[in-house]
């Protein structure tokens, strides 16, 4: 007995046998997520993922509760309950470490947590602590940026996303998605001028990756067609609900240009809104256009055909679009010369047209759907001279 609590002793202190603790168990949890995410192929079983990570974090919190913790713990377990937006016992966590072993990690949690809290003014205290060039700062800036604007506050916004855009070691998808909320807001503001001057100066940065500088581009490039003329659309094979207007100069009408796939997830959740929107608006003048093109394969999230034919795939649009039961109608083009036309490389993608047959706003990415609407509002509401 005594041989082996000796053995025992010595595995412990050897570090060859661990007992779990909460930072192990986050540790896993965490590990195993990522392995998770890694095989999800569609929106939807990534929202489902989600959903099954904030409860497994949950029944961390529960079985834990309660329990003693040493200070590194108290940061994870802070930690978590930032993950399932309980900030506020988070902050009572944070407040009672006096020696935080990574005191980086540490103000970026406290700045996060208070600014959620609406304590703007402690929680600036702590963003000014940290390395401004840090990834920590980055990620705060942002985390303040995107909140404000979905609260509306735009002007609020803009100074913590023009940090983010700085931050050279923040991970490219932040800062090309904080330069693309400047970009809207800028437009928003009737400075296309100031929008395209941040776009080219961001396609010049070498601290972005080429695949960035590539997606910034793309972004200029769609940028660039605000102010030109209204292409018709080419090489229609298919309408559906009803035809397609395919002549846009002079109508007269506000033109909602909107290019989808069945794939496209942000795309398929902008149907609804657009239905409503051309809805309550055609009195008044407005169209609504979905666009979609043949790409040799179909795929909707749910099922996924490789090399069909033309008129199979057009089938399949076709069921497609009766399953959404959208209120305008929608054209199916034979290739990407139309997509090319109005600079479409990535979806979703939105182009508005106003009554003169002049492209006023393009829409990328994942946009604002507040800055989208009033975009269409100011145009209808424009006096043709």
């Amino acid at each position: 007995m005594k041989k082996r609590l000796i053995v025992l002793f010595l595995l412990v202190i050897s570090g060859s046998l661990v007992f779990a603790g909460l930072n192990e168990d986050y540790q896993a949890l965490q590990q195993q997520f990522m392995k998770k995410r890694r095989m999800v192929r569609s929106r939807t079983e990534m929202n489902k993922l989600g959903i099954e990570r904030v409860q497994a974090l949950k029944n961390l919190l529960a079985k834990y509760k309660g329990r003693k913790l040493a200070e590194d713990e108290q940061m994870t377990m802070a930690e978590v309950l930032m993950s399932v937006d309980n900030l506020a016992s988070a902050w009572d966590i944070l407040k009672t470490i006096t020696a935080p072993a990574d005191p980086e990690k540490y103000n970026a949690m406290c700045a996060r947590s208070l600014f959620g809290l609406g304590k703007d003014t402690m929680a600036s205290k702590y963003l000014e602590k940290l390395n401004h060039q840090g990834q920590f700062y980055g990620m705060v800036n942002f985390g303040r940026g995107m909140s404000l604007l979905r609260k509306g506050e735009e002007s609020a916004a803009i100074p913590y996303l023009k940090e983010v855009v700085g931050v050279v070691t923040l991970q490219d998808v932040y800062r090309v998605y904080a330069i693309n909320a400047l970009v809207t807001y800028y437009e928003d503001n009737g400075s296309h001028a100031r929008a395209m001057k941040l776009l080219a100066k961001s396609v010049k940065d070498s601290t972005f990756s080429g695949r960035s500088r590539n997606e910034l581009k793309n972004m200029e490039m769609a940028m660039a067609m605000i102010g030109k003329a209204a292409m018709n659309l080419q090489n229609i094979v298919r309408g559906f609900n009803g035809n397609a207007p395919v002549v846009f100069k002079e109508k007269g009408k506000v033109i909602v240009l909107d290019f989808f796939a069945p794939w496209c997830g942000p795309c398929k959740a902008a149907i609804p809104v657009l239905s409503k929107l051309y809805l309550e608006n055609r009195d008044k003048g407005l169209d609504v256009i979905g666009v979609t093109r043949l790409y040799g394969y179909y795929a909707d999230g749910k099922t996924r055909q490789q090399n069909i034919t033309a008129a199979k795939e057009a089938e399949l649009i076709a069921t497609f679009v009766k399953s959404q039961k959208a209120s305008y109608p929608m054209a199916l083009v034979g290739n990407e010369d139309a997509f090319k036309d109005y600079a479409v490389t990535g979806l979703p993608h939105s182009v508005l047209i106003d009554r003169k047959g002049i492209i006023r706003r393009v829409f990328t990415g994942m946009y604002s759907q507040k800055s989208f609407m009033k975009a269409v509002r100011t145009l209808l509401d424009e006096k043709v001279k």
